[in-house]
């Protein structure tokens, strides 16, 4: 658990910091905390319920650093481990599917997330906008959990052996 509190804090402290500094850089537009539950998962695959309550933990602490919604990121991010859930109990946890279901996450994330907001007025983004959006979010995003992968992979088979 405390692997996956530490992996959680980066997370958060370096979309920060992406968020803070690195704004002028449109497509490293983080989502980082969000990525954190495909990186996390391995960590929880026997037990989803444990998951899926530190998932919705996880939606709330977003809020509080990120959007002040209070309701809507614990929703999102359950559905989203859901997914996550269903996506590496049918597939290999590999670099590959890490990946793709990274792609797949901030997708459906933002769609969810488009639409909702959407839905009660709270914004009025069109189609053009949202394909703006996952744009942006993408690349940095892959090259996050690629990097997170590739260097806890690292760690966790230097300490195995």
């Amino acid at each position: 658990m405390l692997f996956n509190i530490i992996v959680v804090l980066i997370s958060i402290i370096l979309e920060n910091i992406f968020n803070l500094y690195l704004n002028r850089f449109e497509y490293f537009t983080p989502l980082f905390t969000l990525i954190s539950l495909i990186v996390i998962y391995p960590n929880f695959n026997k037990n989803k319920k444990k998951y899926f309550i530190f998932s919705i933990i996880l939606g709330f602490i977003y809020d509080i650093f990120f959007t002040n919604f209070y309701i809507l990121n614990p929703v999102l991010f359950f559905i989203i481990s859901i997914i996550i859930y269903y996506i590496f109990s049918n597939r290999d946890y590999n670099f590959k599917y890490i990946i793709i279901t990274s792609v797949i996450i901030i997708f459906i994330y933002n769609l969810l997330l488009f639409l909702t907001l959407n839905f009660f007025n709270y914004t009025n983004y069109s189609l053009l906008d949202f394909s703006y959006i996952i744009r942006h979010f993408l690349l940095g995003n892959i090259i996050y959990v690629a990097l997170l992968y590739i260097i806890l992979k690292k760690i966790y088979f230097s300490h195995k052996y």
